[in-house]
């Protein structure tokens, strides 16, 4: 019997004992290991040092090159990491370029964001991790300073939808009551929301970059929901599928250009705002922007349509200055050419630029970047 006794200890002790000592080792790990790595040599190494027997790192780091085509970078890649003698799951890229890129890890086949990353996007119904491999005067826009000014989020009642709608609204560092600042509109394109220019776009850091540099004067920057149905209480960044699915609608009526019409007033009658108005938008965004220019003649100077889904009822009413972006491989390229061309016809005051690479977050920011400097 004790024997038995004896027996039963010593099988307690060995489920506890590794327990313990796998605890350990994990708070010892913690406390000194990075979880996401840019090497001298453009490689990324990432490392997880969390509980699990499979782990993967997914994310859009395998970047087929300039010229990618299409929704490339909603495409993700899962990649095998492999546990190495420190106990941690460890993989590296290959050198890739300069750009922001976004990841998350897969443990057990579930996924989980990056514990020691903050650094965090939306995209779609999913967060993700951001990580930004320098080296470009462009990459550096990206990355520090960042967020110096003051970041407010609010809402504005849409008469035209009954509804109240998020917007993000940024004020330049040094926002005083005794000067007047010029606001750009920012608009984001199907399955974005109110964060998106901030977190993908990266907004925030190329104005402040582009302020710091003297190519740029410091503005106010108003980036609202423009979701066809947002969601009250709910997170706004809905699926491709069930965005693509009101898109019907989204082009027969104008109810959102109509709130937004409501939220320059709400803007101009809350903060600083001087007589310099613009406004842009991505994809569809773009869409927005040129109705809602239209809707308010002679109030935007400048109207910029990044990879723009645009059509002739789009084209301006008034004398302000279109700025049309667009890549060489963008889904939307023809559109966006077939458009400059009823500008040349219309003899409307516009620029054309034309990139290589397509409809993604890495062609928009440096569309921005130009942008900003033209304004």
């Amino acid at each position: 019997m004790k024997s038995g006794k004896s027996f039963i200890l010593v099988l307690m002790l060995l489920c506890v004992l590794p327990s313990e000592a796998r605890k350990r080792h994990t708070i010892n790990i913690s406390q000194d290991y990075q979880s996401v790595v840019v090497n001298e040599d453009s490689t990324v190494t990432f490392c997880y040092c969390g509980v699990g027997k499979r782990v993967n790192v997914l994310g859009d780091f395998f970047y087929a090159g300039e010229d990618s085509t299409r929704y490339t970078d909603l495409r993700s890649k899962r990649v095998k990491m492999k546990r190495e003698s420190d106990g941690c799951f460890h993989a590296t890229t290959r050198p890739i370029q300069s750009e922001v890129y976004t990841y998350c890890f897969k443990v057990n086949g579930k996924r989980k964001n990056d514990p020691l990353n903050n650094d965090t996007a939306w995209q779609m119904t999913h967060k993700w991790n951001i990580v930004t491999v320098g080296g470009t005067a462009q990459t550096e826009l990206y990355q520090q300073p960042a967020h110096q000014g003051t970041m407010l989020h609010a809402r504005w009642y849409s008469s035209a939808e009954k509804l109240n709608r998020r917007v993000n609204i940024y004020l330049p560092a040094g926002y005083s009551d005794t000067l007047r600042y010029p606001v750009l509109y920012l608009l984001h394109g199907i399955s974005g929301y109110e964060g998106s220019w901030s977190e993908r776009g990266r907004a925030i850091q190329i104005l402040e970059n582009l302020v710091a540099q003297g190519k740029c004067q410091p503005m106010i920057l108003v980036m609202p929901d423009v979701n066809v149905k947002p969601q009250e209480g709910k997170p706004t960044h809905r699926s491709l599928f069930n965005n693509i699915m009101n898109y019907s609608r989204l082009c027969h009526d104008h109810d959102i250009e109509r709130a937004l019409v409501e939220l320059t007033a709400f803007v101009d009658s809350t903060f600083r705002v001087s007589d310099d108005h613009y406004i842009a938008g991505l994809s569809d965004g773009a869409r927005m922007a040129a109705n809602t220019a239209n809707l308010l003649p002679n109030y935007f100077s400048a109207v910029g349509l990044f990879s723009p889904v645009v059509h002739k009822e789009q084209l301006p009413k008034d004398s302000a200055t279109y700025y049309v972006y667009s890549g060489k491989t963008d889904m939307f390229h023809a559109n966006a050419k077939r458009f400059n061309r009823r500008l040349d016809k219309a003899q409307a005051p516009h620029e054309y630029t034309e990139t290589i690479g397509g409809h993604t977050w890495r062609n928009w920011r440096l569309y921005l970047s130009d942008y900003l400097v033209k304004l």
